[in-house]
């Protein structure tokens, strides 16, 4: 029997989730293909949504009618504010979910949309002359106009612990396995990358005397545009612990037991989430490490202790594990272990996420060479969007990096490719003053009324928002001031920096959340302006050479990741270094303003 549908999604991860909901959206017939129907939605890693740079994508997600915002809200049983101290364009929400609310909460609204679940594995596509014509399934076969492949960590996947090795995309969970040779006869080629989890403890045998405490926000915060008072679960706080030279000493004296450090693992690991052996290894001069004790849920012992993930074996893991203050006694619920699995080059995607040589075949998600569920979701989102667009025969979206950190992330990925897994960062967007978390709705908005994705209630609180917003503009620009001898107005003041946006406030009488995006909107206005003027400079990237930069370490705004690599290479020229993994536009202005100070020096 063939099922026939306009919209297959294959894979019930982050990506496949919102890939299919916004399908179904756009008013497909979707099918969501997946090993085990009652895992989507599954938080694999660490149970928690939101980070610098990760949050600005869930919300973006959420202004195109996304579920992921939602779903956190719902299920969310810490939300805190980070990068409190800094500005708002790099703030970001985070929150620790209860992972069995969240997957449940997914699961419902997958069933309350009407959406087919179907349990099967795809081991084949039935191809001919760039057109997939069906999805080949171990025990049918389905045909759709479109379809978009979300394996995640299941591709050809292993698990490792110590000298250990598993076939399996998660611990006690099977890989899928067949789509290589597709790929193979595509002649596009697939690659190794890891990740990993620490081990789960049990709540119930921590000393959390010991323990530092880290409550959330005093103030209730959402993640969803939609978020309403009183909606979150009981709200926890998360703890804070540390390593020791003998924690460090044990794994030291075992790392070549690691399935890192044997020779098991061929994939690279993502830079910004480091194994314990690695940090150990990379960072032997500090004396500690800081994890992060975080529960899983409201009704499990299960805890998350962020910071310490590993492969080493399971003897190892007992014994550095006790060596941790409050983690004397602690027992092990699951072992810490690495994933390794294939990706695709993202090089091989359009910037709509078709795979070049195929015409209706999208790629979301872990597959394409990134970490985390809020980059597969905005991943998934892109996706579901075009896929659902090649069905109705109308021309395909792709975000802008200018004006959406979907467009940061997609294009980033289909222009650098990855030779480790991506993390989303507000450092990767050049634009990142007007991307702020707090106005992606704004951001998003046109694209979400021109494809008619999202709810009227989402339309009407945007509109109310900006019709709020529209008259403390009016305030602002209708306050007068006098200061010396010149009347300026509120708005004058809000571009100033002797006048904070409390001084602003008192001034005006105005305050809340409405308030502070309006007065970030204009104070911003200018440096965009003069943002966007250097980077027009920059279009003959050739003529800015790169001979008199000896140290890229002095380089003051690149991360260390890029100081790296432009050390390695030593490009003539921006144009060189333009063309390397990881270098983002933002990146390249750094350069430029270094360039100025090293002219600058030497002119004196």
């Amino acid at each position: 029997m063939t099922y026939i549908f306009d919209l297959i999604v294959i894979g019930g991860g982050h990506a496949g989730v919102e890939a299919t909901l916004v399908g179904k959206r756009f008013g497909l017939n979707v099918a969501l293909i997946t090993l085990d129907k009652y895992k989507s939605g599954r938080m694999s890693c660490n149970p928690a949504i939101g980070g610098i740079g990760k949050t600005h994508l869930a919300k973006e997600i959420d202004a195109l009618g996304g579920y992921m915002a939602e779903a956190t809200d719902l299920a969310g049983i810490q939300f805190k504010t980070l990068n409190k101290k800094k500005g708002p364009a790099v703030q970001a929400t985070r929150a620790q979910t209860d992972k069995e609310i969240y997957e449940k909460t997914i699961q419902n609204k997958l069933t309350k949309e009407g959406i087919t679940v179907i349990e099967d594995e795809i081991k084949d596509f039935l191809f001919e002359k760039g057109q997939i014509l069906s999805a080949v399934g171990v025990k049918e076969d389905y045909k759709a106009k479109a379809y978009v492949l979300t394996t995640g960590t299941f591709l050809n996947g292993s698990i490792l612990i110590g000298d250990n090795k598993q076939e399996g995309g998660r611990i006690d969970e099977d890989k899928s396995a067949g789509l290589e040779k597709f790929f193979t006869n595509l002649n596009i080629t697939t690659g190794r990358l890891k990740t990993g989890t620490p081990p789960r403890l049990s709540s119930k045998t921590i000393n959390y005397d010991k323990l530092e405490i880290q409550p959330g926000d005093e103030k209730e915060t959402y993640m969803s545009y939609l978020g309403q008072k009183n909606q979150h679960p009981k709200q926890v706080s998360c703890h804070i612990t540390k390593t020791n030279p003998t924690t460090h000493k044990i794994i030291k004296n075992n790392i070549k037991r690691s399935a890192m450090y044997s020779g098991l693992i061929s994939g690279v690991g993502p830079r910004y989430c480091p194994s314990i052996e690695d940090k150990i290894t990379r960072f032997s001069g500090k004396e500690s490490h800081q994890i992060f004790v975080e529960p899983e849920g409201l009704n499990t012992d299960w805890v998350y202790p962020n910071g310490i993930s590993t492969s080493l074996p399971k003897d190892i893991q007992e014994e550095y594990i006790r060596s941790i203050a409050g983690f004397e006694q602690a027992k092990i619920h699951q072992y810490g272990y690495a994933v390794e699995y294939d990706y695709i080059d993202p090089r091989n995607l359009d910037k709509t996420l078709l795979l070049k040589n195929t015409k209706n075949l999208f790629l979301a998600g872990q597959i394409n060479g990134t970490t985390g569920y809020e980059e597969a979701g905005a991943q998934g989102i892109v996706a579901g969007i075009n896929a659902a667009l090649l069905t109705k025969h109308e021309d395909p979206w792709i975000p802008q990096r200018q004006t959406s950190y979907l467009g940061v992330l997609v294009d980033d990925l289909t222009r650098f490719g990855v030779s480790e897994p991506y993390r989303m960062f507000t450092s990767r967007a050049e634009h990142r003053l007007i991307l702020r978390q707090d106005n992606a709705d704004q951001r998003m908005f046109e694209t979400a009324t021109k494809y008619n994705i999202i709810s009227e209630e989402r339309k009407e609180i945007f509109l109310e928002k900006e019709a709020q917003k529209k008259k403390i503009k009016k305030t602002l620009d209708t306050t007068k001031i006098k200061i010396g001898d010149k009347t300026k107005t509120a708005t004058d003041l809000c571009k100033r920096n002797d006048y904070s946006e409390e001084d602003v406030s008192k001034i005006v009488k105005l305050s809340g959340q409405k308030f502070l995006e309006t007065y970030y909107d204009i104070r911003y206005s200018g440096y965009v302006v003069k943002q966007q003027r250097e980077l027009d400079k920059m279009k003959n990237l050739e003529e800015f050479e790169l001979g008199l930069i000896f140290d890229y370490k002095e380089v003051v705004g690149l991360s260390g990741e890029l100081q790296e690599k432009l050390n390695q290479t030593k490009p003539k020229n921006l144009h060189e270094a333009s063309l390397l993994e990881g270098i983002t536009p933002a990146a390249l202005n750094v350069l430029t303003i270094h360039l100025k100070k090293i002219d600058a020096i030497r002119a004196n």
